[in-house]
């Protein structure tokens, strides 16, 4: 019997389906983006689609009491919860659609962040050496090899020791006797070793070309980097494929654990969302695969684990330690990568736990605060919140479980910083009307992080919201609604959207955005408390990760997120994580000091802390239950 075929009739896509498998699961297999957060367990109810013909049959009769529901063009149900068991034609809504799995191009890194002037002279993870070696005599006996490391030796002293992997010395004999010992050779420097990872005719010495790799649990960003002399040839930045599995890292880890060929895949699903940034970059900016001969990559603990293919689960139990904080450096062939095969890829920024990872380790060398003399905050907020505190003498760190209510999961308004998304938003009360931005000047589709913040700040000053966050019942407003028994406030109405839907915040929505930014303020004022210092003796508050890029500060302090600092102090600087990735990538001094920066760390664990759960409760009212903390904030 044939396989049952499934037709996406809004992306003209055809594609079989397996036994057994959901419309979401060949969704994924087929590239069609479908909005799913929740790794298919049927609890977000993003990934709502229409069959417009033929029937499917319930996962779980439990989630299948409110699904289907009959719609003009045909039934609607969730796509993580129907199994296909014949032909069907499924149409996904636009308010369905995973359109931040599109690849786009990134806006340039802050100068501050990659100022490489820092790091002279440049020591890169790689390099590419023309030679013209002498061809072996009676007199001169050396083997290929020896011949290889003498040549090089003479003038790059600093390459000892040199070592060679199997499959290049394999190509070895061959490649110098058919170009009459004439020979590019690519270096590999991982400051532990350096290794001979390519050898080609020197009429075809390409670009020597790398790659700067931030591995986000939402978002992954690359940079194509010419290694000659650190200059960007192009960046882009995707949605990381592994978010159909969960949407924060314990979910991804539980997902792994559900049988045998799971973390294979969670592996798989990271592999192919970098390939496919690199096909895009290779195409815009006329590079080859064979070109990229070293990656630098930056992530955290839970995501290196996945990319290398180790099992993550101990990063979910107590006491939650990952299995190694230094990997190993691999090639590009080992891991499946669309780079030159014995390319390094190496994870240069080590993790300090395993909830502060290699990206923080990233942050602190980009932002330069572990040579500083002045006292600095480095602030990532995420699905997991992250802080470091400290200067040239000492670094503490901290993470909370901040939640993804900011990156566009766990309220029904928002969604990812893409096209469409509002990232500037305010309401005025005498007009009862909306001013906003958008992304690529789209109608609405959902609220940004940043729009969200902004949402907050502007309801709350115009009374529709509490300082506990509560709605207020009698606000006299027609966009003041009630949807099954739960208050809403309609942001925009459907004919202003581009899902022909509403786009409404509600009550549950508003406590799920307070209990994230009270997870970040906690964090921020417990792990000063220890340290027996107060926000205001912050010289610097380093501001990190793509929801903190579109940021207003001013905001941000209003609603309690950041504490209260004079708004000079604050500085965003935007992916740190991506921006370390291309120092290391670049510099030996910067791959050391990755390494010096992790002894230093101390980690503070926050999830037992008494003191921790306390402030978590009062941050949880806007912008805090103790306004003294916050004397430029006008409530």
């Amino acid at each position: 019997m044939d396989s049952p075929t499934v037709i996406f009739e809004d992306y003209q896509v055809e594609a079989p389906a397996e036994a057994g498998e959901t419309i979401l699961e060949v969704a994924n297999r087929a590239g069609v983006g479908i909005a799913t957060y929740c790794g298919g367990q049927g609890t977000c109810q993003q990934c709502q689609v229409v069959v417009t013909s033929g029937t499917v049959q319930p996962k779980d009769e439990a989630h299948w009491q409110q699904w289907p529901t009959a719609t003009g063009e045909g039934i609607k149900v969730l796509a993580c919860q129907s199994v296909i068991s014949e032909d069907i034609t499924v149409k996904v809504p636009i308010g369905s659609r995973a359109e931040d799995f599109i690849i786009h191009e990134m806006e340039p890194l802050k100068p501050k962040l990659v100022d490489l002037s820092r790091f002279e002279p440049l020591s890169p993870l790689a390099q590419q050496f023309v030679l013209d070696l002498p061809k072996p005599t009676l007199e001169d006996t050396l083997t290929d090899m020896e011949r290889l490391r003498r040549e090089l030796l003479n003038d790059e002293a600093e390459l000892e020791p040199l070592t060679i992997d199997l499959p290049v010395l394999r190509e070895l004999p061959q490649a110098l006797r058919e170009n009459d010992f004439q020979v590019a050779i690519a270096v590999t420097d991982t400051g532990l070793a350096r290794k001979i990872a390519a050898i080609r005719p020197p009429t075809a010495a390409q670009r020597s070309i790398g790659l700067a790799i931030d591995v986000g649990t939402s978002t992954v960003a690359v940079e194509l980097v010419d290694l000659d002399n650190g200059q960007v040839v192009g960046r882009a930045i995707r949605r990381n494929g592994q978010i159909a599995y969960g949407e924060d890292v314990i979910s991804r880890i539980v997902w792994t654990q559900k049988g045998p060929e799971q973390l294979q895949n969670m592996h798989q699903a990271i592999i192919d969302t970098l390939n496919e940034i690199f096909r895009y970059l290779y195409d815009e900016h006329n590079a080859a695969p064979d070109e990229v001969i070293a990656a630098s990559v930056a992530g955290n603990a839970t995501m290196i684990n996945f990319l290398l293919r180790i099992d993550a689960s101990p990063i979910r139990r107590t006491p939650h330690t990952p299995p190694a904080t230094e990997m190993p450096v691999v090639t590009a062939e080992q891991l499946g990568l669309n780079i030159h095969p014995q390319a390094a890829v190496c994870v240069c920024h080590p993790a300090v736990s395993g909830f502060v990872g290699g990206d923080i380790t990233a942050g602190v060398v980009a932002t330069g605060m572990h040579e500083a003399e002045e006292l600095a905050l480095l602030v990532d907020v995420g699905t997991n919140g992250e802080i470091v505190a400290g200067n040239k003498d000492w670094l503490m760190c901290a993470s909370c479980s901040a939640g993804p209510a900011f990156e566009g999961v766990g309220v029904e308004a928002a969604m990812p910083a893409t096209a469409g998304a509002v990232t500037n938003f305010h309401y005025s009360r005498d007009r009862d009307a909306v001013d906003y931005e958008t992304i690529a000047g789209q109608r609405p589709r959902g609220i940004a992080g940043s729009g969200l913040v902004e949402m907050i700040a502007s309801l709350v000053e115009a009374e529709v919201i509490d300082r506990t966050g509560n709605m207020n019942a009698d606000f006299p407003s027609d966009r003041l609604r009630r949807s099954d028994g739960e208050l809403g406030f309609t942001l925009f109405e459907a004919d202003e959207t581009a899902i022909g839907e509403p786009i409404v915040i509600y009550q549950h929505d508003i406590e799920n955005l307070l209990r994230s930014k009270a997870a970040v303020l906690a964090a921020i004022n417990v792990l000063l408390g220890k340290l027996d210092l107060a926000a205001t003796d912050v010289e610097h508050v380093y501001l990190a990760g793509a929801f903190g890029a579109g940021l207003n500060v001013d905001r941000a302090v209003a609603i309690g997120l950041l504490p209260d600092v004079p708004r000079e102090r604050i500085e965003v600087v935007g992916d740190s994580a991506l921006a370390g990735a291309y120092l290391t990538l670049m510099s030996r001094q910067a791959r050391e000091q990755a390494q010096e920066t992790v002894s230093a760390m101390t980690y503070l664990d926050l999830s037992s802390d008494t003191d921790f759960m306390d402030e978590f409760i009062a941050s949880n009212f806007i912008p805090h239950t103790d306004l003294s903390r916050f004397p430029s904030v006008d409530m």
